[in-house]
Parts: structure tokens; C-alpha cells; sequence
């Protein structure tokens, strides 16, 4: 039973850091959302690993490193077009 309500939180949290974008946002927030994304990838990963299929449990590292790869490329390119998308306003001063 405690099994399927770890499950359903690392599912949720998930989902929830799924939806969660760093374009345009400060650079804290950004380090911040992409670590909770790899964070709750690892735990999801851990979860079920450990509870459904133990014998790849040796596997689990890794299986997380290339998923939260998939996390850190998605914030450096937020972070890149960011940058690109600032440097390409017209600043305030010249209005």
C-alpha cells in the first residue's frame, strides 16, 4: 500500500516538473526547475526499479542519467533561446 502512494507522489511530482518551462525566467529558477526535474526522475526511476523490476535495479543510474540528460539539454535550450529572444527586444531606453 505505501508502495502505490510513493508511486502516485513521484508520479504527480512528475508530472507537475513536466509542465514546468525555464524560458524566460531568472537563472536561479532555471537551475532550479531543471534539478527538480532530475530529481523527481531519479526518484521515479528508483520506485519502480526497486519495487517492480529488482533484478534491473543495477541498471537504475544509469537509466536516470540518460533520462535527466533529456531534462538538461531541454533547460539549456530554454536558457539559450532565452538569451536570444532578450537580446532581440528593442531595449526600453530607445522608446
Amino acid at each position: 500500500m505505501f508502495f502505490y502512494i510513493e508511486m502516485t507522489a513521484a508520479v504527480v511530482f512528475f508530472l507537475a516538473m513536466l509542465t514546468r518551462t525555464c524560458f524566460l525566467k531568472s537563472t536561479w529558477q532555471q537551475l532550479m526547475t531543471v534539478a527538480l526535474q532530475v530529481i523527481s526522475v531519479w526518484c521515479l526511476i528508483h520506485l519502480f526499479l526497486s519495487h517492480v523490476y529488482p533484478e534491473f535495479l543495477f541498471a537504475k543510474n544509469v537509466i536516470s542519467v540518460c533520462f535527466s540528460m533529456v531534462f538538461i539539454l531541454a533547460g539549456l535550450k530554454d536558457r539559450y533561446e532565452s538569451d536570444v529572444y532578450l537580446s532581440h527586444q528593442p531595449s526600453s531606453a530607445a522608446k
